[in-house]
């Protein structure tokens, strides 16, 4: 027996409602993690030592995210749960502006239930383990999206500026941002109620202050020789003839597959409770249903289509955005009669979900895996190498510890785990660092902190750079750090002083 519809909660409770899920999950994976992990993740390490310097971008990635990280930083000491509370508060945020856009199409109560399903997908929430460029960029491609699809409806200039803002934080957080963006237009050319001169302008205006949002990193790339697309260029892995592109989406297509299990399976429960002689009446327009289509799946269909036209081998993380509108295309296509049984029962499915995913991964990564004697980014001793760092430089000098010359990983679970406020000198290169120049290693001195290990490493082997800094050592060591209980896991650091020349000039 169905509940009637005045038995549902209003839009204010279940935005309320909504507030407080977002809340408890970005708390839950903070204490999780704050609780259980000895070290940070690949990515969110690589945050936490870019997020130090403000600059115009980074040899990787464009700059957004390490600046969010940066303003982080000046109220908080860097930790291991930060960067992935970061991550969740991203996602949350993300989830929020897919909730405001929902309540364009749908009723509050069909929108929250959209949004449940949404945040089912793995990427929204067991997949975002770590505060990188994926997960940053989620809120604000939702943001450009909303906005876009306002300026289409109101037919206000002032959208039509701040989808082009936020389009281009989008790619200052991400290139791949160009994806989803490239559906947008797609949109414009479907919908022919949107083909008129007051659309061009807006269009125009749009990609003016898109333009001019992205201005100062695109003198960045110019004068820096384009080192994200280097970079880029150096890690792709082109694949020889059709069946190897065939085979890459497939392989794409089947974890994406994976990541959205969690989903499937509830809508496979919404699809059985539904009557086979009930649906909830959805009065769509015709463009509405197409913006609905085509913001869903044009992430996906976009990124496969690049793959098989460049030859380049899809990566499974590339579907990290793919799916922010998942569950408004899900609604929009079962029209589940949304009763205040059925709401409560997907929340209570969604919170289940979340709680076992997050105990799941986090323990997994930690409890269970030092348990069966395995290594993972998330138990090494970081703690232990810090202090260890930190003993070396004062058994040798006064002066404060400002420099470490390592790998990225390294460098960023000693600034989370007892040295907040070292710089690090990525592998031993100023390219990779331009906040510290050469005179200040001179000046500060430094320590240098080389990975022995082959596996696992979070840099290339044996830099050149740092290298060099070894050999002009006034000493040098090696710890062995027990990482995992098996003695074959322990990790060998070869660890190097630097003396400070001039302390008092060193910068602070």
């Amino acid at each position: 027996m169905f509940l009637p519809a005045a038995a549902l909660p209003s839009g204010r409770r279940l935005s309320n409602l909504l507030i407080v899920l977002g809340l408890a999950q970005i708390l839950i994976w903070g204490v999780a993690a704050g609780l259980a992990y000895s070290s940070t993740e690949l990515d969110s390490a690589e945050q936490l030592v870019w997020g130090a310097a403000i600059e115009g971008g980074y040899w990787k990635h464009p700059p957004l995210p390490s600046w969010i990280m940066n303003g982080v930083l000046r109220f908080t000491d860097p930790s291991v749960a930060l960067p992935l509370m970061m991550a969740q508060a991203a996602i949350v945020i993300a989830l929020a502006l897919s909730w405001r856009l929902a309540r364009e199409f749908l009723p509050p109560a069909q929108a929250a239930l959209s949004v449940l399903l949404t945040s089912l997908v793995l990427y929204h929430n067991a997949g975002a383990d770590s505060y990188n460029h994926n997960t940053a960029l989620l809120p604000f491609q939702a943001a450009a999206t909303l906005a876009f699809f306002l300026a289409t409806r109101r037919d206000s200039l002032l959208y039509w500026a701040g989808a082009g803002f936020f389009a281009g934080l989008s790619i200052l957080v991400k290139y791949v941002a160009v994806m989803p963006l490239a559906g947008l237009l797609l949109y414009l050319l479907l919908d022919r109620s949107l083909h008129h001169r007051r659309t061009l302008i807006g269009l125009l205006l749009g990609a003016a202050v898109c333009a001019l949002t992205l201005s100062p990193h695109l003198l960045w790339l110019q004068q820096n020789d384009y080192a994200p697309f280097q970079y880029a260029q150096s890690v792709v892995l082109p694949l020889q003839g059709f069946g190897a592109k065939l085979g890459s989406v497939a392989s794409f297509l089947v974890t994406q597959l994976y990541r959205v299990l969690p989903l499937l399976l509830v809508l496979a429960l919404l699809a059985w409770r539904r009557p086979r002689e009930k649906k909830e009446a959805m009065p769509l327009q015709q463009r509405d249903r197409l913006f609905i289509w085509i913001a869903t799946l044009s992430p996906l269909v976009v990124t496969i289509l690049f793959g098989l036209a460049s030859g380049t081998r899809l990566e499974a993380r590339w579907g990290a955005n793919a799916f922010l509108l998942s569950g408004l295309l899900a609604v929009m296509l079962l029209r589940p009669v949304t009763t205040a049984g059925l709401l409560k029962l997907i929340t209570v499915l969604t919170v289940g979900v979340h709680v076992l995913l997050c105990a799941g991964l986090v323990l997994g990564k930690s409890m269970v895996a030092e348990h069966f004697g395995r290594t993972t980014r998330a138990n090494f001793p970081a703690a232990e190498l810090a202090q260890a760092t930190q003993q070396a430089w004062r058994t040798h000098t006064t002066a404060p510890l400002r420099i470490v010359a390592t790998d990225i990983w390294l460098g960023g679970n000693l600034r989370a785990f007892g040295l907040p406020d070292i710089a690090v000198l990525i592998d031993g290169s100023h390219h990779k660092s331009p906040w510290v120049r050469r005179e200040d290693v001179r000046n500060c001195g430094a320590m240098v902190l080389d990975d022995q290990s082959k596996d696992g490493r979070a840099g290339p082997v044996n830099p050149p750079e740092q290298l060099a800094l070894i050999a002009g050592a006034a000493t040098t060591g090696t710890w062995q750090l027990a990482w995992g209980n098996d003695m074959k896991q322990r990790r060998t650091v070869r660890w190097a002083y630097l003396p400070p020349q001039d302390p008092s000039r060193c910068a602070q």
